[in-house]
């Protein structure tokens, strides 16, 4: 999967999006968030979608995203690449 993050819609968003997992097993994708490089906080299940609006961005901050992708029997693959957005 190749994740891009896109233009803030507003401020304290990132809008991110990712290319479909190739797996044929694929029950949804997980947003996982943080505020330093390969340290990620928090993750959001988002279901089966290929892009996602993360919120509640402090301003000021920046934060990194990589997505992953879970197949019916709850088997989680890698890390895609990594993406950081400035909050301004």
């Amino acid at each position: 999967m190749t994740l891009t993050v896109m233009s803030a819609t507003s401020s304290g968003t990132a809008q991110l999006s990712w290319d479909p997992s190739i797996s044929t097993d694929v029950a949804g994708y997980k947003v996982y968030v943080g505020t330093a490089s390969g340290s990620y906080s928090s993750s959001i299940s988002v279901g089966m979608v290929t892009s996602y609006t993360v919120t509640n961005l402090g301003v000021g901050n920046t934060y990194y995203f990589a997505v992953t992708d879970y197949g019916s029997s709850g088997l989680e693959s890698g890390f895609s690449n990594e993406v950081s957005k400035s909050i301004h």
